[in-house]
């Protein structure tokens, strides 16, 4: 008997223990999901001309500015992801510790980085200054190798900025990160889209879907086209998870008439220009957080919608 209470007790904490991990791995990935993502600018080498270029990259947007410092770094050290792109980083270049104070990153690479032709060694610090200077809390960056800091001609340990490190002319050194984005508004008749392409300054404290809403409210730019959205519509929050992009948008949204005399090209205003993201393939729309049924009554909102290219002219 005794032995049948026994197993029943470690049947019942091994049930508890799964339950708990369970809901950790549920708690850790709605916080995943609150977080986005954002288009950030890595700085590398291009191997055939040796001039710095930028490759975009998502990454998940935070708000903790140590946490977001540390996933830059570990992303821009990880190196290029496209390879068609002639892009390096020298193996002989790693990083590591990293830290930041006040708008001042720190730095330490291996001693590797010792051993790398000059040439190499002010591309590839010009490459970190760049890329730790786009996040809009760094200003400066003090290297280090193996704990030595690189000083300048009077001793003191040099502090990197973009207005002191080498780079090639085509890379702007003012600190902003602009990206063009393929944005649909309405035809002169309201039945069709057309794509209106747009360069916008890409906030940090926002994903990048969030911006294309808000570029979406705006309204075209071109006069041939049409707004799709009530200008009054109001974000609560946007964010992607799994390739879903979850717009939450006010009560307003619902109550407001479209510009246009097809809901169905409100809704795909939105839906075909938040696919054009390589990150996102569905949108699910929220009111106030919540799903519901009906979009002006004849619309499915309960589930997500994919892109639709039937109605872009």
């Amino acid at each position: 008997m005794k032995n049948i209470k026994l197993k029943l007790a470690y049947a019942f904490f091994a049930v508890v223990l799964v339950v708990t991990v369970v809901l950790i791995f549920i708690f850790t990935k709605n916080i995943k999901m609150a977080e986005g993502t954002v288009a950030y600018n890595m700085y590398y080498i291009n191997g055939n001309t040796n001039t710095l270029e930028e490759e975009k990259r998502i990454i998940n947007l935070v708000d903790d500015n140590t946490l977001m410092f540390n996933t830059v770094v570990d992303e821009f050290a990880s190196g290029p992801k496209n390879s068609n792109q002639g892009l390096i980083l020298p193996p002989e270049f790693k990083i590591i510790d990293k830290r930041h104070k006040d708008n001042t990153a720190y730095i330490d690479l291996a001693e590797g980085y010792d051993s790398l032709a000059p040439n190499l060694k002010v591309l590839c610090t010009g490459a970190l200054v760049y890329t730790l200077t786009d996040m809009s809390f760094i200003d400066n960056v003090c290297v280090s190798v193996e704990g030595t800091p690189i000083t300048d001609s009077g001793g003191e340990a040099y502090m990197f900025s973009r207005n002191n490190v080498k780079n090639n002319p085509s890379i702007d050194p003012d600190k902003t990160d602009r990206q063009t984005v393929k944005l649909y508004f309405a035809d002169n008749t309201g039945a069709k889209l057309v794509a209106e392409e747009r360069s916008i300054e890409v906030k940090q404290s926002l994903t990048l879907e969030n911006q294309i809403v808000e570029q979406l409210i705006e309204g075209p730019e071109r006069n041939s086209l049409n707004p799709t959205i009530p200008s009054s519509t109001s974000i609560k929050d946007i964010k992607t998870e799994e390739g879903i992009c979850y717009v939450n948008l006010t009560q307003a949204f619902l109550r407001n008439n479209s510009p246009v005399n097809s809901e169905k090209i409100t809704i795909y205003s939105i839906v075909n220009s938040l696919t054009e993201l390589d990150n996102v393939n569905k949108v699910q729309f929220l009111i106030e957080g919540e799903k519901i049924n009906e979009y002006k009554g004849d619309i499915d909102f309960s589930k997500p919608f994919e892109r639709d290219e039937s109605l872009i002219r």
